[in-house]
């Protein structure tokens, strides 16, 4: 090892600590000014109060902890009312529909978000796509060219392409992301093309048929390979016996996981060889609509029409867990850049759940329709979600 290199890791270690006790440090001040602004919820001075107030509210999420000590064991009962107001309050700040996206006017089924978390694309069935600027809510672009339903969207890892599947047009469209032109057209399904993923490094897209050809009578619930930038179809995966709602390569891009849909099946499958690695079949109850990789590529994430999410291991096929305590089916699935949580499209609620543990983060309730769609921004803190209701939101989701 190099003399230099010894002498500066020793110095790196220290000063690592160092910011650690810091933080740690500043975490206490901020625990014990929120404990003594919270005792000052119970003085007897209107003034005092209405001040304590105020600061625990611009604290936000630092007051919390000591607002649920509060809730949970205060001896005022002055005291905890006010902290019960004040995290309620400070919730809905923070944690509730910090903004709305509109101007679709149909079914939006497929939301996706840059890498730097500055942009998300929308998929409707008004035959668009549409980029947003997530901090001003302005509209950037509307993508044209489908002349069918717009539905799975997907962006490339360099952000500067994004696929989108045409459903009804039978068709997968390349765009580019800064002038919107449409650069290829994927063409080869007989029926209806309803997922749409870019695998990572960028050289092959991959699209989910659905449904029989009404002119030859044939069934094409095949997945289809194609080479991005000469639109050659390379490969033909087939095997389901149902539309093929959902497909996502994994992270590594050796495999791709799709949702049979109607033959109630999820399945993994060997990009190289077009093999089926696994067959989830009778995954749920009811149709499959749902499915996305964990980040790790070790586990994969379903949605079914039977109140429930499950999490399979990507390697043997086994349910690793059940997610239940749905009100309404889920429609649609994602993870977090981490994997500790995932988000939930069901019914008219967006819930977020600890993937550990499988309790409730958290849930938003202010669509008005369906939710078709959800997705995170890369620091998870916010979540985007859209549906029947036609319109983009996007929330705050607590630590």
């Amino acid at each position: 090892m190099h003399p230099l290199v010894r002498l500066v890791r020793p110095l790196f270690l220290l000063l690592a600590v160092l910011a650690a006790c810091v933080a740690v440090a500043a975490d206490g001040d901020k625990e014990k000014e929120a404990n003594a602004l919270v005792e000052k919820l119970g003085s007897d001075d209107a003034d005092v109060r209405k001040d304590a107030t105020k600061k625990l509210l611009d604290m936000g999420e630092d007051a919390v902890p000591s607002l649920l000590k509060a809730i949970k064991g205060h001896p005022d009962a002055d005291v905890k009312l006010r902290a019960i107001i004040l995290r309620q309050d400070i919730f809905k700040k923070l944690y509730g529909e910090l903004r709305q996206f509109t101007g679709h006017t149909g079914d939006i089924r497929g939301v996706a978000v840059t890498s730097d978390g500055k942009k998300a694309i929308t998929a409707a069935m008004d035959y668009t796509l549409r980029v947003w600027d997530l901090e001003t809510g302005k509209e950037l672009q509307k993508l044209t060219g489908h002349t069918g339903w717009c539905w799975e969207v997907c962006i490339s890892k360099d952000d500067k392409e994004v696929l989108s599947s045409g459903a009804l047009d039978r068709t997968m469209r390349l765009w580019d992301l800064n002038t919107g032109n449409e650069l290829k057209k994927y063409e080869g399904h007989l029926t209806r093309v309803y997922g749409a993923s870019i695998s990572p490094d960028g050289k092959h897209v991959a699209s989910g048929g659905a449904g029989k050809d009404e002119k030859s009578g044939m069934e094409d619930n095949t997945i289809r390979i194609y080479d991005k930038d000469t639109a050659k179809e390379v490969k033909k995966l087939e095997g389901h016996t149902g539309w093929v709602w959902r497909i996502a390569y994994s992270p590594d891009g050796k495999k791709i996981a799709s949702a049979g849909m109607n033959d109630s099946s999820f399945r993994i499958w060997d990009v190289e060889n077009g093999k089926t690695l696994i067959n989830g079949e009778k995954a749920h109850d009811g149709y499959v609509v749902g499915v996305a990789w964990h980040p790790k590529g070790k586990q994969v994430l379903t949605a079914g029409r039977d109140l429930t999410v499950k999490l399979w291991d990507a390697e043997t096929g086994k349910l690793v867990r059940t997610y239940g305590g749905l009100s309404d089916n889920p429609e649609a699935v994602a993870f977090n850049k981490d994997g500790s949580r995932f988000m939930v499209g069901e019914g008219k609620l967006v819930t977020v759940f600890d993937t550990e543990s499988g309790k409730v983060a958290h849930r938003f309730e202010d669509h008005t329709e369906q939710v078709l769609t959800v997705a995170f921004t890369p620091d998870g803190r916010r979540g985007l979600s859209a549906g029947a209701d036609k319109v983009l939101r996007m929330w705050g989701i607590p630590k």
